[in-house]
């Protein structure tokens, strides 16, 4: 699981350069990419004022570059007033989104 933060906002060279940190964590654990599903979580999104949302098109990249990577939404998740910072709530309903998505990678079936 991988949140970016407000560093690298607008560095197109983002996607490649986690790749890099991503295959090596990979190496390190003697791990294989189809067995580990690397879920990537947007910023504060600009429907609630983010500060860095540019940075969101960005991350939308990381599956073209990282294989079985997914980015989790932040569309609507509420913020707080520096607009860079989930509120409590928002961070509830990203994780929300994070655990949907690792369940249904797992087959699991989700109900409301």
């Amino acid at each position: 699981m991988l949140h970016q933060g407000e560093s690298n906002t607008n560095d197109v060279e983002w996607p490649t350069k986690f790749k890099n940190i991503y295959n090596n964590l990979l190496d390190d654990l003697n791990l294989k990419s189809e067995f580990v599903p690397l879920l990537a979580g947007e910023v504060v999104n600009a429907d609630q004022g983010g500060i860095c949302a540019s940075m969101n098109k960005i991350i939308s990249k990381l599956p073209e570059v990282v294989a079985n990577s997914h980015v989790i939404s932040s569309a609507g998740c509420p913020d707080v007033a520096d607009n860079l910072h989930f509120s409590a709530e928002g961070y509830r309903i990203l994780g929300k989104r994070y655990a949907s998505k690792m369940l249904s990678l797992l087959s699991y079936k989700l109900t409301d």
